[in-house]
C-alpha cells in the first residue's frame, strides 16, 4: 500500500512537472522589437502569425529590431562594409539562438534589414529567391512607413515559401 501511494505521488509530480514546464516554454520566441518598429497589435497578430509557421512547418521564424548600432558596431560596419557587417551579425545572432529556419533583424540607424536562413532551410524551403521575395514585400510596406503591414506582408511570404516548398505529408 505504501509502494503505491508514494508511486502515485511521485506520478502527480511529474505530471505538475511537466505541465508546469510546458506552460512555461516560449517558443517560439515573440518578435523581440528593441527598436519600437511595431504596434502592440501589430507585434501580437505577428507572434500569433510565427507560432502558426512554427506548429505547421516546424521552422523558426525570429524577428528582431534595434534602434542603432553602438558606436563601437558602427565603427566595424564602416571598416567591413555594410553587407558584410550584417550578414556576419545576423549569422551570429542566429548561431547563439540555435536558429532552425530564418532570422530577420531590422535596425533604424542604419536603415538595414538582413535575413539569414539556417543552412538547410536555405537549401530545402526557404532559398535566396524566396527571401528576396519576402523582403521586397518588407522594403515596399516600410517605405510608406508602415511597419506592420511590411512585418505581416513578410511573414504570409515565407509561410508562402513554406507551402510551396515543403513536400505534403504522405497519405495513410
Amino acid at each position: 500500500m505504501y509502494r503505491l501511494s508514494r508511486f502515485v505521488v511521485l506520478a502527480a509530480l511529474a505530471c505538475g512537472l511537466l505541465t508546469v514546464g510546458t506552460a512555461l516554454a516560449v517558443f517560439p520566441p515573440p518578435v523581440k522589437d528593441d527598436g519600437k518598429f511595431f504596434t502592440k497589435e501589430g507585434l501580437e497578430k505577428a507572434d500569433k502569425k510565427i507560432r502558426a509557421i512554427y506548429e505547421k512547418y516546424r521552422k523558426d521564424v525570429i524577428v528582431e529590431t534595434m534602434a542603432s548600432l553602438s558606436p563601437e558596431q558602427m565603427k566595424k560596419m564602416d571598416e567591413d562594409g555594410k553587407t558584410k557587417y550584417f550578414t556576419r551579425m545576423a549569422r551570429d545572432r542566429a548561431k547563439d539562438l540555435g536558429l532552425n529556419g530564418i532570422y530577420v533583424v531590422f535596425t533604424k540607424k542604419p536603415q538595414h534589414y538582413q535575413f539569414f536562413m539556417d543552412p538547410e532551410t536555405q537549401k530545402t524551403v526557404f532559398k535566396i529567391a524566396d527571401r528576396n521575395k519576402a523582403g521586397e514585400k518588407i522594403v515596399a510596406q516600410f517605405k510608406e512607413d508602415q511597419f506592420d503591414a511590411g512585418l505581416l506582408d513578410g511573414l504570409d511570404a515565407i509561410e508562402a515559401a513554406l507551402k510551396a516548398n515543403t513536400a505534403p505529408a504522405p497519405k495513410k
